[in-house]
């Protein structure tokens, strides 16, 4: 049997090499346009207009080609009258949407403001919101208390969060969290916060930390004073009363033959006075 050994052992001649110039060639290619670079589609081409549907079946007729079935519905149209509707409301200041003839009275409920996401647009507001609220009262409630024209509104129910108490080990669950953003014309940019709110807050969190920890302290950790909030809890300290034990049988042995001599001369002196007498 014979075995072929010139891939261990075989060393091409030097004439055997290409004849390849170092400047032509590139070690490293880069990996930019390294791809096929293919023609746009029609549907691609169209990028100016709003509703671009029916510029797209125009491109397709006049190309000759089927019309993709996405593209063949009347969506535009409908949303092009929607729109102009919608432009004409604002050039009037009217609502652009039918307003609720059943009169709903929120008197408990809490229509909050919040700060927005990193996801969020200066066009986007997110509001904290009863979970009894849907989208037609929020755009109802912001147009006829503050004008504010909400053109689309999206709800967020976040699930209630399971937490414990301060005083036991038990568990429960925190109620539900509604929140709806609305997308407005203008846009709203949030003020920055100044830093006496900052340390304001970051002073509370620290007293309330104290107070927590020296509510669940044990020992002689107890007997420590809270010094929170600049001394609003702070009690009056008494004075050390640790005495020695090796002083205090001093101290003991020095007061009983004190009170020994104290007695024995009150003793002497009535028998000092009857013998006199």
């Amino acid at each position: 049997m014979k075995i072929s050994i010139r891939s261990l052992h075989h060393k091409p001649r030097p004439g055997a090499y290409p004849k390849v110039h170092v400047s032509e060639v590139e070690l490293n290619k880069p990996r930019i346009d390294y791809k096929r670079k293919r023609p746009l589609l029609l549907s691609q081409t169209v990028t100016d207009t709003l509703f671009p549907a029916l510029e797209i079946q125009k491109k397709y007729i006049e190309g000759g080609k089927p019309v993709p079935r996405k593209f063949r519905g009347n969506g535009d149209i409908l949303a092009r009258k929607n729109f102009e509707k919608l432009q004409e409301h604002i050039d009037l200041d009217e609502p652009h949407f039918p307003i609720g003839k059943k009169q709903i009275y929120f008197t408990s409920a809490r229509v909050c403001l919040l700060r927005p996401n990193a996801k969020h647009t200066p066009y986007q507001a997110k509001f904290l919101v009863p979970k009894s609220m849907n989208k037609m009262d929020l755009r109802d409630y912001l147009w006829h208390l503050y004008g504010l024209r909400a053109l689309n509104v999206t709800v967020q129910l976040q699930p209630g969060r399971w937490t414990r108490g301060p005083h036991d080990l038990g568990r429960y669950r925190l109620p539900q969290v509604k929140k709806m953003t609305v997308d407005m014309l203008e846009p709203f940019v949030w003020p920055e916060i100044s830093q006496k709110i900052i340390d304001n807050v970051e002073y509370e969190k620290k007293n309330r930390m104290k107070m927590m920890l020296h509510e669940h302290s044990i020992g002689s950790d107890k007997k420590k004073p809270l010094e929170v909030y600049d001394g609003i809890y702070e009690e009056k300290r008494l004075p050390n009363a640790f005495v020695p034990r090796k002083m205090r049988k001093q101290g003991l042995a020095k007061l009983s033959e004190y009170t020994k001599k104290t007695s024995a001369a009150a003793d002497v002196a009535l028998v000092n006075e009857f013998i006199g007498s």
